[in-house]
Parts: structure tokens; C-alpha cells; sequence
């Protein structure tokens, strides 16, 4: 006997598409032919929950099921109007309705966020401009499926971060009613912590709503557009926290003991060793060239600083430097070295530092939430 799978609904053959009257007129009298519709599924070789779909019109009809049904109801009318309004689809209609039909599944299970819905949902955009920045600051949209296209999320976080993480979580579940689970931690023995979106409808929104895909020191990014245009005070703050928390560090001077605030994030730039060669004499590290060494160097007659401005620039840290002004603080963005990666190619580590002024100004804002940095910046208010 042949598996169940493939008797009845998913045949692999052409169907025919009937108005459901029609095509429950001609269950019913087949039926009526061996009593109930179990019996007729019985006789036809096929579940009985297909006959059933066919009744109440939820699935086309195989073309081989159609002909035995209507040798079984044996009605020359009935037989006409069927040939009459009946449509043929082939097999690939079939399998496209059939991956339309899960597709629709998959996306009830979440909510997608269209960018109207941001426009006129003032919580939903701010907790949307929060959930974006948190993956353009410390994760990741990346090809899980080449082949068929599918985009997953990736987010990782230091292993204290615990309160970023759960922040994270609470924002997923509220956006796109997707809960990441609990935090994983890496198989590298790495002291971190991370999650992961699974959902491609999930990552292909992340994506209509300003993410890039690749790696973040790879690839540009900008903070998104609807965030930039926004008016609302709100949704700065929103976005900006995130990349104040996630890429921020509270620093200490050894010798006078102050603490201070910068923000900063890497860009991968198409400089290698055979470019930008390292010099032994220079005062740097193995892997590190400082400022000082980048401002007499030249890059194909441009000066080395003037290149990296505008080749591996980080838009991100810009972007976010306009809203900080919009909130009234002072930052400042500029270049603080190169570093080497392993691949021989050079790294921008740009930089975001702020005056003491603006630390009073960061705390009132909650621009940093995370308990460590708070606690760090609010011993420099004393």
C-alpha cells in the first residue's frame, strides 16, 4: 500500500480548481454512494481527512480524483458544469499555492512592522528604533540558507551584560512577538553570551527597516532612516541607547583617577600590508598603528587619515553623533588607529568621545543602562 502522504491531498499531479459549490455538490453525491465520506475516502485510497478538504473547499481536487469521483456520482449535469468552471493548475501552481499557504502560516505566528505602522505607533517605533540599533551595535543579520535565500539574526553580548540581554529579549517579544530564548553561550569558551532569530520573516524585516546584511565591521551601516527623520525625542534616545551601552566604555585615568565615556566600533578597510606597510622604527604595537604614525603617512598620494575618512568611515558612529547633538551634548568622532587583522588587512578603530560636561547629560537621558557603566559614570558626578 502506498504511504498515506501521497494519496490524496499532495499528489503530485495536476488539480483542478472548482467553486467550492460545485465542488462540494460532487463530494456529497459521491458520498451518497457509499454511505459517508469515510467510506468514499476508503474506496478512493486516500485519507479521509483529504475528502474532507475537498468538501468544505480548502484544497483543489487531483485531476485522477476528479474522474473517479465522477464516475462514482454518475450525473451527466453535474459532469458538464464541472467541465464548464472547472480550471486546470498544474503541478507547480500546486506546490507555489502550497508555499504561499506556509508561508502565510509562518508570518501569523510574528508580527512585521511595516514602517507606516512605526509612523503612527509612537511605543511600537521607539522599541523598534531600540531592537535595530542592539543588532547594528552588537549582532548581526546573516545568510543561513544560501540556497533558498534565508536570513537568521544573530545577537552576542559580554558576559555581565546580562540586563542588555534580557532588554533585548523583552524587545523582541514586544516587536515581533519572538521570543529568542535565554541567553547560549559560545562553543569557543568565549566569556560572552548570545541569541538567535531563526525566523527569515523576522530577518527580512530587520532588513526592510535598515539593517545591512554581513558582519558589521564589513559591510556600511547607517542608523535608519525613519530614526534620522523622526522628531521625537523619544526615538533618539531609543536608538542611541543601545550603541551608547553596547559599544560604550567607561574608562579610568591611572594617574588622576577621573573617568570619562567614549563610544567605539571597527571598520574593516581594503588596506593591507603591501599599502600600508608597518615601520619597526615607529612606536606602535606588533598589530597597531597609532594616530601619530597614520598623520605622516600617504596612501596612493592621499593622506592616510584622509583615506580612511572616505573609504571605511563608520556611518553609524556619525549618524549617531547627530542625534547626541540633537539631545544637546557635545560628542566628538574622529579616527584613534589601525589595527591588523589576522587576513593581513587593516581595521579602523573609529571613536566617539564626549566632554565631562555631557556625563551628567548621558545618566539624566538613560542613554547608558547597563549597571557597570552607570555605576562607573555616576562616581565621575561626585
Amino acid at each position: 500500500m502506498a504511504g498515506r502522504g501521497t494519496r490524496g491531498a499532495y499528489r503530485k499531479e495536476d488539480r483542478v480548481s472548482l467553486p467550492l459549490e460545485l465542488q462540494k455538490e460532487l463530494v456529497e453525491k459521491a458520498a451518497t454512494r457509499y454511505s459517508n465520506c469515510q467510506e468514499l475516502a476508503k474506496h478512493l485510497n486516500i485519507p479521509k481527512s483529504s475528502v474532507h478538504y475537498y468538501l468544505v473547499g480548502r484544497l483543489t481536487m487531483p485531476v485522477s480524483i476528479l474522474e473517479k469521483m465522477l464516475d462514482i456520482a454518475d450525473d451527466k449535469g453535474l459532469e458538464e458544469r464541472i467541465r464548464e468552471h472547472g480550471t486546470t493548475k498544474n503541478r507547480l501552481w500546486a506546490i507555489e499555492q502550497a508555499k504561499s499557504v506556509f508561508i502565510d502560516m509562518c508570518k501569523e505566528r510574528v508580527r512585521l512592522p511595516s514602517r507606516k505602522e512605526l509612523r503612527l505607533n509612537d511605543d511600537l517605533r521607539r522599541r523598534t528604533a531600540a531592537l535595530v540599533s542592539y543588532v547594528l551595535a552588537e549582532g548581526s543579520v546573516w545568510i543561513l540558507k544560501q540556497k533558498w535565500g534565508e536570513h537568521a539574526v544573530n545577537i552576542t553580548f559580554a558576559e555581565h551584560e546580562t540586563d542588555l540581554y534580557s532588554h533585548f529579549r523583552s524587545l523582541c517579544h514586544d516587536v515581533f512577538r519572538y521570543d529568542i530564548g535565554p541567553a547560549q553561550r559560545p562553543g569557543n569558551n568565549a566569556r560572552a553570551i548570545r541569541g538567535f532569530i531563526y525566523s527569515r520573516y523576522v530577518a527580512e524585516t530587520l532588513v526592510d527597516l535598515g539593517v545591512p546584511v554581513g558582519d558589521k565591521a564589513s559591510v556600511e551601516s547607517h542608523m535608519p532612516d525613519w530614526v534620522m527623520e523622526s522628531t521625537d525625542r523619544a526615538t533618539w534616545v531609543a536608538a542611541l541607547q543601545p550603541i551608547c551601552d553596547g559599544e560604550g566604555c567607561v574608562s579610568i585615568s591611572s594617574k588622576q583617577g577621573l573617568h570619562g565615556f567614549s563610544i567605539a566600533q571597527s571598520r574593516h578597510s581594503d588596506l593591507d600590508l603591501w599599502v600600508l606597510p608597518r615601520e619597526e622604527e615607529s612606536r606602535m604595537t606588533a598589530r597597531t598603528l597609532s594616530l601619530g604614525v597614520l598623520q605622516s603617512r600617504q596612501i596612493y598620494g592621499i593622506p592616510a587619515l584622509d583615506y580612511c575618512r572616505l573609504t571605511a568611515r563608520s556611518g553609524l558612529l556619525d549618524d549617531s553623533a547627530v542625534l547626541l547633538r540633537r539631545l544637546g551634548l557635545h560628542p566628538r568622532v574622529g579616527l584613534r588607529s589601525l589595527y591588523l587583522k589576522g587576513d593581513g588587512f587593516w581595521s579602523c578603530n573609529w571613536g566617539v568621545s564626549f566632554p565631562k560636561a555631557d556625563i551628567r547629560s548621558i545618566l539624566e537621558e538613560r542613554l547608558v543602562t547597563q549597571d557597570l557603566k552607570r555605576y562607573g559614570l555616576t562616581l565621575f558626578t561626585y
